[in-house]
């Protein structure tokens, strides 16, 4: 596999998810994966200093590029014991596992740690991303 391969494969957003769960320390929704993890790519979007990827006029679409890439990489880490995923009255909800906090822990490139360092800035402002999204999707449920 190529670098080129690499870009927006399972193995790329699941390294990302990885960072974002352990990050969060919690069990949230593919929706909200999904959303989260694009506000940490576009924290400039949101109030939360300069933005990891380079800004794209139509970004918003990648909201809908990562609901295509998301599951596979869900399933990926899921079966390689990293992510956990339970059914409740809310649905399916992903948590991370010790294998995938190590793994995420072990993702040292720049890009990772830029990444890591917004996935922080999501946790301390949850709320405020929180009405971001319903704003966004036109929602009720909280994150």
């Amino acid at each position: 596999m190529n670098s080129k391969d690499l870009f927006n494969s399972p193995v790329e957003s699941g390294a990302r998810i990885a960072i974002l769960l352990a990050g969060l320390d919690c069990e949230i929704d593919l929706d909200e994966i999904i959303f989260l993890d694009y506000a940490a790519i576009y924290s400039d979007d949101f109030q939360g200093g300069p933005s990891l990827h380079p800004m794209l006029m139509n970004r918003l679409a990648e909201l809908v590029r990562r609901r295509e890439v998301f599951p596979g990489a869900m399933k990926l880490f899921t079966s390689k014991g990293m992510i956990t995923s339970k059914v409740n009255e809310q649905g399916v909800r992903y948590g991370i596992t010790p294998a995938g906090r190590e793994f995420a822990e072990k993702l040292s490139t720049e890009y990772h740690t830029d990444f890591r360092r917004r996935v922080s800035w999501v946790s301390n402002n949850i709320d405020y991303l929180s009405t971001q999204r319903r704003t966004i999707y036109k929602v009720d449920r909280a994150i």
